[in-house]
């Protein structure tokens, strides 16, 4: 359990319980003895988290019990995610996956525009809600080493450059799209959406698909210098220049051809 509290408001937060659940992985079509080397599919691997929030808000000054049973919130998510290490192709390390994630709410949110108070009508819903999640990907990485070494030097002895480039395909449909509506929310007639789930403990899944590619490099440079604090002729040690240099970027190729 826990709390946090803003002093200027006297707004209060109570989250009790929370409850984090968490299975190790099992990999179902493994067999319990086996000779020589696994199979490929025999490394596919199955794992899941849980989260259970519940939370009470209330006033300092305005507290009553009846009150905070009407504000409690409660919350539960579910992961699963699922893999696969399929073997290498070369110097090429080739990785399935696939996510799947559900969430389960007490309560909605529903708004409307009033145009007789030009104002927006906020209306919670008790009840229980579910919103899903799914994306499935595949990414490639590689390592590339270079390195350049001075034997005649009596301080820098090798220079080591490790290039690590990386792609992934990913696509993740819209699930989620039945719980974002369009409202009005001014008098200009101006709209813009709004999650129902939105204001929970814990969140709602973003609206939209996305099948695209993620691309980048990451670098590593080091050299080995000769240590001074060892009095061995060949004694070095290895200094790190550039440590996780990396670029990435990414394009939706869904929302490119969505717009129009």
């Amino acid at each position: 359990g826990n709390h946090d509290q803003n002093n200027n408001s006297g707004l209060i937060n109570v989250r009790l319980p929370t409850v984090n659940f968490s299975a190790t992985t099992i990999y179902p079509f493994l067999k319990k003895e086996f000779v020589g080397s696994q199979k490929w599919y025999e490394k596919l691997g199955v794992s899941y988290t849980g989260t259970l929030l519940n939370q009470f808000s209330f006033y300092d000054s305005l507290f009553n019990f009846r009150k905070l049973l009407d504000t409690a919130q409660w919350g539960v998510e579910h992961r699963i995610p699922v893999t696969l290490s399929l073997p290498p192709l070369g110097n090429l390390i080739v990785s399935p996956s696939i996510s799947y994630a559900e969430r389960w709410y007490g309560q909605r949110i529903l708004r409307t525009w009033n145009s007789a108070l030009d104002t927006v009508d906020v209306n919670v819903q008790r009840g229980f809600y579910t919103a899903r999640e799914m994306s499935f990907g595949l990414s490639f990485n590689t390592r590339i080493f270079g390195t350049v070494n001075f034997p005649k030097s009596n301080g820098i002895k090798a220079i080591r450059h490790e290039v690590k480039p990386f792609m992934s395909v990913s696509y993740k449909p819209d699930l989620v799209s039945k719980y974002f509506d369009e409202v009005q929310i001014d008098s200009s007639g101006y709209k813009t959406k709004f999650s129902q789930l939105e204001g929970g403990v814990i969140g709602s899944f973003s609206q939209g698909k996305f099948g695209g590619i993620s691309f980048g490099i990451d670098n590593l440079l080091e050299m080995k210098v000769k240590d001074k604090k060892d009095t061995a002729a060949s004694a070095t040690k290895k200094v790190k220049l550039i440590d996780g240099l990396s670029i990435t970027s990414g394009y939706n190729f869904l929302a490119d051809t969505l717009q129009w």
